[in-house]
């Protein structure tokens, strides 16, 4: 019995019209990035394991799908921690090299090897695949298309106004309708953790962006069993349970942090992101302060964000990204980053359940030419060449089989025109062009075929 063929778990195969859809939202997508003169740059799929490793955080370090040394490499293995029950370093010392896990790193170690060729603030976007060893559910695949814009430069709150501009931009293009963008700034968060007595917000970061899915009272849990303390907790709770307009929640935690001595640095950095972006007249965007958005990956330090997917669709975020001080060159403000992230594949999800994506997604006309077996259907080729010179969508029936047989497959493969050139049409110097939507038949002079299927496509 043969083995059953499957893609291997959390990837996909793509059909003719999914890529047509997919192109479309990814044109769109460059078109607009292009519009805000982000340039763009592209990556390896794999990088130095050295390289995306103590970047991301523990529990997104392994996720990262790692690429098995061979030859003499493989000697290299360190049994030894194997037999310790030391698994990830087991696994690490299996290999040096890993598939990408996000689009932010590699572009760190680009800019970082290309310093003395790019001019800052250095505006890029990248479109290309990354792979994440997560399990795999509705919208969330193991290999997907990431779409990012950064911003490598000295830190500028205008930086993080224009990537919130260019989510709008999108959306609106896209005829979406209107999400939330919630907004935080990790040294809010650094702040929050002092007066839990953490020695940095990372140590619940991960459990924090979860509330969004388990619930407050999940994260309490969570916390717990970390061994939080219920006075921490306490004082978490109390910033998780303001409520009021932006204005009013940015003015309690300002005197909350000011009256503990704390610095307000990243709530004035805050509220000036959110008074500038309302200012650009947003269409597509609502934008609130949300305490409980950490974004887990460790190497953002100042504002954070994430778009949330509407209202209708429980897909969670449908983009997100961040400040990151010291991901290029630690101590440089030079090369402070802020870049954002599409979630393209959950993006596209959503266009087609909303019936979003052009009722024509390509305009192109096509055309099939039957077969008639005629000895002189080298002159078809010939058109078919010039046709193609042109960029018309073109092809011959590579047999000569019933004609029923060929127009049923013109109709399958959504061929807009058959193209006849039968004994009787070289005969009368004509061909005829059958419009198979209408089923309207019409002739014309056959030397001027070229020129009439180039007036149609």
């Amino acid at each position: 019995m043969s083995q059953k063929l499957n893609t291997p778990k959390g990837t996909r195969d793509f059909s003719s019209l999914e890529i047509k859809k997919r192109d479309y939202l990814l044109n769109t997508l460059k078109q607009c990035f292009k519009t805000f003169n982000f340039q763009e740059i592209q990556t390896p799929s794999f990088e130095n394991l050295s390289t995306l490793t103590g970047k991301y955080g523990n529990e997104e370090d392994n996720l990262i799908f790692k690429i098995l040394s061979s030859g003499d490499k493989i000697k290299k293995a360190d049994t030894e921690a194997f037999k310790e029950n030391k698994l990830t370093k087991f696994s690490n010392s299996l290999s040096d090299k890993a598939l990408r896990y996000d689009l932010t790193v590699p572009l760190s170690r680009f800019v970082s090897q290309n310093l003395n060729n790019l001019s800052f603030p250095f505006k890029r976007f990248q479109t290309q695949l990354v792979w994440r060893a997560e399990r795999p559910q509705r919208g969330r695949f193991r290999e997907f298309l990431q779409c990012d814009v950064d911003i490598i430069g000295e830190s500028n709150h205008l930086n993080e106004v224009e990537c919130i501009k260019v989510y709008d931009t999108v959306f609106k293009r896209l005829g979406m309708p209107k999400v939330n963008l919630r907004i935080n700034n990790r040294q809010i968060l650094e702040g929050i953790s002092q007066l839990m007595n953490l020695d940095s917000v990372n140590e619940i970061a991960s459990i924090l962006d979860k509330t969004d899915k388990i619930g407050v009272d999940g994260v309490i849990n969570e916390l717990k069993k970390k061994n939080i303390s219920d006075t921490a907790i306490d004082q978490l709770n109390f910033f998780l349970d303001l409520k009021g307009s932006n204005r009013e929640k940015i003015n309690n935690l300002r005197a909350k942090f000011s009256s503990n001595k704390i610095s307000t640095n990243g709530l004035d950095l805050l509220e000036k992101v959110i008074n500038t972006s309302q200012k650009f007249n947003l269409k597509n965007i609502d934008i609130s302060f949300d305490l409980s958005l950490a974004r887990g990956l460790s190497y953002y330090t100042g504002t954070i964000i994430e778009v949330s997917s509407p209202d209708e669709f429980d897909i969670g975020s449908i983009g997100g990204g961040g400040r990151y001080d010291d991901l290029v060159q630690k101590n440089n403000p030079r090369l402070s980053g802020f870049g954002i992230s599409f979630g393209f594949d959950r993006i596209c999800l959503i266009l087609d359940e909303l019936n979003l994506f052009p009722s024509e997604l390509d305009s192109s006309k096509s055309f099939m030419f039957l077969n008639f077996s005629l000895e002189k259907i080298d002159n078809l080729l010939v058109y078919i060449d010039k046709l193609r010179e042109n960029n018309i969508i073109c092809e011959l029936y590579p047999t000569d089989t019933k004609i029923k047989k060929q127009m049923d497959y013109a109709n399958q493969r959504g061929i807009d025109f058959v193209v006849i050139v039968g004994q009787e049409e070289l005969n009368k110097n004509i061909f005829k062009l059958k419009d198979m939507s209408s089923g309207k038949e019409s002739s014309f002079d056959l030397k001027n075929i070229v020129s009439e299927l180039q007036n149609l496509s």
